[in-house]
């Protein structure tokens, strides 16, 4: 597959990825510093678990990366540029 392809693909992904607004939201909140999902669903006041969907789409995306402290999992942009 040519290099202009394989790249015009994996952008039309990342950009169907984030055609979500709350995706959008949460990338944006994420600029800001590591959140976790409860936080998250203040801001967004949306249910928790939609925000759990939300941010498993963007970490097997590898948008978002996950870590965890004891029973809570803070999230991080993988690249902050991202959101720029």
């Amino acid at each position: 597959m040519p290099f202009r392809e394989l790249v015009t693909q994996e952008l039309a992904q990342l950009l169907s990825v984030l055609s979500h607004p709350d995706r959008i939201f949460i990338v944006e909140e994420l600029n800001q510093g590591e959140r976790d999902v409860k936080a998250l669903q203040h801001k967004l006041q949306i249910s928790h678990s939609r925000v759990s969907q939300h941010l498993s789409i963007l970490r097997n995306h590898q948008i978002v990366l996950d870590r965890r402290q004891g029973r809570n999992v803070f999230y991080s942009l993988l690249n902050p540029q991202l959101s720029q």
